[in-house]
């Protein structure tokens, strides 16, 4: 399974309206349908995206390089303090 990790910055303030996009309301509109797993992480500055699946790179950029399937990140944009960016793996370990 291929994984990609997407992750931005999040502005001063923004945490609690991250938290509200992670409603099921919100959720609902995620492309479940391009993964077979999503898993987002939030810390106080930050947040991450981790989506697997067996074509999940090229999945990620059909989305993004969609003006109509992008949208499902349009609420997210205003909490960014910067782009949102790729993270490679570097090192990954099985006990």
């Amino acid at each position: 399974m291929e994984r990609v990790v997407l992750l931005a910055l999040l502005k001063d303030g923004a945490r609690s309206r991250a938290e509200q996009l992670l409603t099921d309301e919100a959720r609902a509109n995620a492309p479940e349908d391009a993964f077979e797993r999503g898993t987002i992480f939030l810390s106080d500055r930050e947040v991450v995206f981790l989506l697997e699946g067996a074509d999940a790179a090229e999945a990620a950029r059909a989305i993004l390089d969609d003006p109509v399937r992008s949208t499902v990140l349009t609420p997210w944009l205003p909490l960014f303090d910067g782009p949102l960016h790729r993270a490679r793996e570097a090192y990954s370990w099985v006990s």
